[in-house]
Formats: C-alpha cells, structure tokens, sequence
C-alpha cells in the first residue's frame, strides 16, 4: 500500500471532512499562530486518527509563512519517503508551480481544493467514470476553454448534478495528472 500523506492549510479553508480521507493515511493540519479556536467538528473527526494526526501550529506571522511550513514539510516526507502520494489541501493557488516542479521530478504530490477524489487510486469508480467522460468531452472540444474560471463553467455545465467540489475535483484532477497546465493565465491542453 502506497504511504499518504494530506498535508492541510487551515488557515484559508472554511471545512474540513475528514471522513474522506483514506484510512491509513497521515494527516498534517496546519493552523496559524493568530487561530485560537480550532473548528469543534474537526477535533472531534481528528481523535480517531491518533497518531496519524500532527497537529502543526506555525512559527511566526507574515504573508504566506503558512505556506513556507507546509512546503518545509512536503519537502521532508518527499526526501525521507520518496514514494509518498502527498496531497496538499489548499485553496492556494501559490502551490501549483511547486506541485508541477515536483511532479516533473517524478514524485506522487497534488494541490486539492476538495478532499473529494484527492487521492485518486482511492476515489470511487463513479469519480473515474465522471473523469473520464470530462476528458472525452474536452477532446471533442473545436475550442476548449483558455481561462480556468470557463474550464469550471463548462465542467458546471457537463456536469449539473454533481456538487460543486466534485466539480472543482475534476477540474483540478486535469491539472494533477498534467492533462491542462496554465501559463500566463492561459490554459493548455495535453489531451
């Protein structure tokens, strides 16, 4: 079984259901040193967990010192298990540059905006069906979208009656698996 590992930024997500995390896998939360009170129905999801839980509160304050820690310690477990499925739960988008870096050096690491899917040899196989058919319909595209907000208009569209995490999932799973990437605002396509 592959070593997981979700690494959480507290700090700019307002949920956290932890019931979608795969078991067995280590959970790092981060939380900022100005965050007093930790969401009730998170502690209360963690204590099962145990010791696959570490609680991180970070040193220091300043614009994204969060996000230094977090990429500290994706860097750690990436050197000391290198075969890790690391998977950073953020709304950052600052992440994705590294995200792409890492990848390109071979190694198993994702930005996730939804914990729905985050680890993809553990989603549902409706999830890979949904995958899928959004890949066939992009391919099938004249025009695909060029900005990231009509590339989630069009998942929307495709795809009613899924949530709109299910939705964002996708469009960030085409990025994950290196399918879209953006650059200077504009997206391209590798299907």
């Amino acid at each position: 079984m592959t070593d997981q590992v979700l690494l959480i930024d507290l700090e700019n997500l307002q949920k956290v259901d932890l019931s979608l995390v795969p078991n067995g896998a280590r959970v790092l939360i981060f939380y900022g040193l100005m965050q007093r009170k930790l969401p009730e129905e998170l502690v209360v999801q963690a204590q099962p967990l145990g010791a696959l839980l570490k609680w991180i509160k970070i040193s220091g304050q300043g614009p994204n010192a969060l996000d230094f820690h977090i990429a500290f310690y994706l860097g750690q477990e990436l050197a000391n298990r290198p075969t890790s499925e690391c998977v950073v739960f953020s709304k950052d988008t600052g992440f994705d540059p590294l995200m792409r870096h890492l990848q390109a050096l071979g190694l198993v690491c994702s930005r996730v905006q939804s914990l729905k899917g985050a680890f993809p040899g553990t989603s549902h196989k409706e999830d890979g069906d949904h995958f899928k058919r959004l890949v066939m319909l992009l391919t099938k595209e004249k025009v695909p979208p060029k900005r990231r907000k009509g590339l989630a208009g069009k998942v929307k569209s495709w795809f009613p009656k899924l949530t709109e995490d299910t939705q964002l999932a996708l469009v960030q799973r085409l990025f994950d698996e290196l399918l879209v990437r953006e650059s200077d605002k504009t997206l391209i396509y590798s299907l």
